[in-house]
């Protein structure tokens, strides 16, 4: 996987379909999809399914991601993904070593990718350099909702790990949780390949305003 500039992938972490896609859509026709993932969210996976992820791709032609967390049968879920146009789906970096395998091999099976979220791992450095070994070629340094929530900790709170992330391994990066408008320079400063915002964009008044923005700020950062 090449990723030249930075990508801000937007996390569509909703229920309303139609929501999903009339956002997605503006989102689409402003940016050309230039540098821009698209990520069904797991909540709008578990309420859609299979039709959240077609409709995305169908739409906007943009780089899909179907955050499906998968924890175990990678072969039949990533299948699933992929077979309806989804371009990357994630897997839990806590599940076994032959579930991360197995993963490896459907998403090269299809020339596709397949991300490794490290969401609740105790160990994220070493685990991502377990993961990098395995065949994975991509990881989030995930900061969930509900840590964000109870711990008050977002993801450019922990930026100094996923960065460590990014020095020592040959993975591309992303974070995720809670992240900002206003953080993403820095964060893009520091070398993480992938900035993933949701709420930040999604309950914006003007959503397609802010991922603009956005842009503009990662296009001013250092390659």
């Amino acid at each position: 996987m090449v990723i030249m500039v930075a990508i801000l992938q937007i996390a569509l972490d909703l229920t309303d379909l139609m929501r999903v896609l009339e956002l997605s859509v503006k989102i689409a026709s402003a940016t050309k999809c230039e540098n821009i993932w698209l990520e069904a969210g797991t909540p709008l996976i578990k309420s859609w399914g299979k039709l959240a992820v077609k409709s995305l791709k169908d739409l906007t032609g943009c780089f899909v991601v179907a955050d499906t967390k998968t924890m175990d049968v990678p072969g039949i879920e990533g299948a699933m993904m992929y077979e309806v146009g989804a371009d990357a789906y994630t897997v839990l970096a806590v599940a076994e070593d032959e579930t991360i395998k197995e993963a490896v091999e459907t998403a090269r099976s299809y020339g596709k990718l397949v991300i490794g979220d490290l969401i609740s791992h105790p160990k994220p450095l070493q685990r991502a350099q377990e993961l990098n070994r395995l065949g994975i070629e991509a990881v989030v340094h995930h900061v969930g909702i509900s840590v964000q929530r109870m711990r008050g900790l977002r993801a450019s709170d922990l930026l100094s790990e996923a960065t460590k992330i990014k020095r020592e391994t040959s993975l591309k990066v992303a974070v995720a949780g809670g992240i900002k408008p206003e953080d993403v320079k820095k964060i893009v400063d520091e070398g993480i390949d992938i900035v993933i915002m949701g709420g930040a964009v999604t309950s914006a008044k003007n959503p397609v305003e802010v991922v603009m923005r956005v842009l503009t700020q990662m296009s001013s950062s250092p390659p």
